[in-house]
């Protein structure tokens, strides 16, 4: 009976959250194939080399000594592995007729691509939750639209970022309670611009991200915690602030609260996850038009499972099918492990580009690769 409840639990926001409508989401940094099929869940969920990203506390998922490196995830829209089909088919733009053939062409389109590239290490010390770990991430964003039918143009924008963390998570007392403490450090470079049929007349080359970018600098903190209580169901709340990090010329990322409560099911060869987070609780991030939904409770609400096929320890397994949603949209995945020697995954989402959900989706694969020890 008690399991039946928390399921409705989990179940009711999702359903009320299907009819709401939402709005476009942010470029948040260090977003993981795994918590991406997972609803973009982690709050008390995260288990793999990105959990600082989601809750420093967290990092008591983490029962092993790992060494991630390298760690390679890649995503695109669906909008972008046509252009990349295209491209290898020849495209040739050198003349002003061709530069408008291709705007024509693509009028509506949304090429996106995410590139990280990093090293990361954790370190366990014991088994209640005590974890140190870092990490050190290349994040590279390219998302183009073609748009104005009348009068085309190209409306980019392209961000790199080089983030460096350190944190630790420590259990206190029998290890029920876990705080986490984070520190952060962001170099970032970004642009953007619009290359309309008026620069294509008169030859402007488009700008660079190297030469014409906006730089910032900033640090930053997390404070989180996860209390994991002692019930058959493994129900486990949790909580992280994120401290504002001034960027300077760039875009600086905003201070926020996200929640989050989890529930785990296990057995000898299954292994079964629920979680429900609650992003940006404050409402910081978004405009002040309430007419776009951007301070929508539900636009931050995400919602995921998981089911492991024969459990490695307390968080991983060696296969695994995961399930989620996510601003109006279902996502799914699937992951092998081999310990933590090679890890691949794939993840399939969508991300509304739109003011609402099912105005402009975007669908994209996330493809993960892992190789540590």
């Amino acid at each position: 009976m008690r399991s039946k409840v928390i399921i409705i639990v989990f179940l009711v926001p999702f359903l009320l959250g299907a009819f709401n409508a939402l709005s476009k989401d942010y470029y948040r940094i260090g977003q993981d194939y795994r918590s991406l099929a997972m609803g973009n869940t982690g709050i008390t969920t995260a288990s793999n080399s990105s959990a600082l990203f989601y809750n420093p506390a967290a990092m008591a998922n983490v029962f092993t000594w790992w060494v991630d490196f390298p760690m390679v995830q890649v995503d695109y829209s669906d909008d972008a592995e046509a252009l990349y089909n295209t491209l290898q088919q020849g495209l040739d733009l050198e003349s002003q007729d061709e530069q408008f053939d291709f705007m024509e062409d693509n009028i509506g389109k949304n090429p996106y691509a995410r590139l990280n590239l990093g090293i990361n290490g954790f370190a366990n010390l014991n088994k209640k939750g005590f974890t140190i770990g870092g990490n050190y991430t290349y994040e590279l964003i390219v998302d183009l639209e073609v748009r104005n039918a009348s009068a085309p143009e190209i409306v980019a924008f392209e961000r790199l970022d080089h983030i460096r963390q350190v944190g630790l998570s420590y259990p206190l007392g029998m290890g029920q309670l876990v705080v986490g403490l984070a520190y952060r450090t962001v170099d970032r470079q970004e642009l953007s611009f619009t290359y309309d049929f008026i620069d294509a007349t008169n030859q402007q080359d488009f700008p660079t991200l190297l030469d014409d970018g906006l730089k910032g600098f900033g640090t930053g903190y997390d404070v989180g915690f996860v209390y994991r209580t002692a019930t058959a169901a493994h129900i486990a709340l949790g909580g992280v602030l994120r401290s504002e990090v001034d960027l300077g010329d760039a875009t600086g990322i905003p201070s926020q609260v996200d929640l989050g409560i989890s529930m785990r099911q296990d057995g000898d060869l299954f292994r079964w996850i629920l979680a429900m987070d609650m992003r940006d609780v404050t409402r910081n991030l978004g405009n002040e038009d309430q007419e776009t939904g951007n301070k929508s409770i539900m636009r931050r609400l995400h919602y995921g499972t998981e089911i492991g096929i024969i459990p490695i320890d307390k968080t991983s397994s060696v296969f695994s099918i995961r399930g989620g949603y996510n601003s109006g949209y279902v996502s799914y995945g699937v992951e092998v492990a081999l310990a933590h020697a090679l890890v691949l995954g794939y993840t399939k989402y969508t991300e509304e580009t739109g003011e609402y959900a099912g105005q402009k989706p975007s669908s994209r694969k996330v493809y993960y690769l892992s190789i540590g020890f």
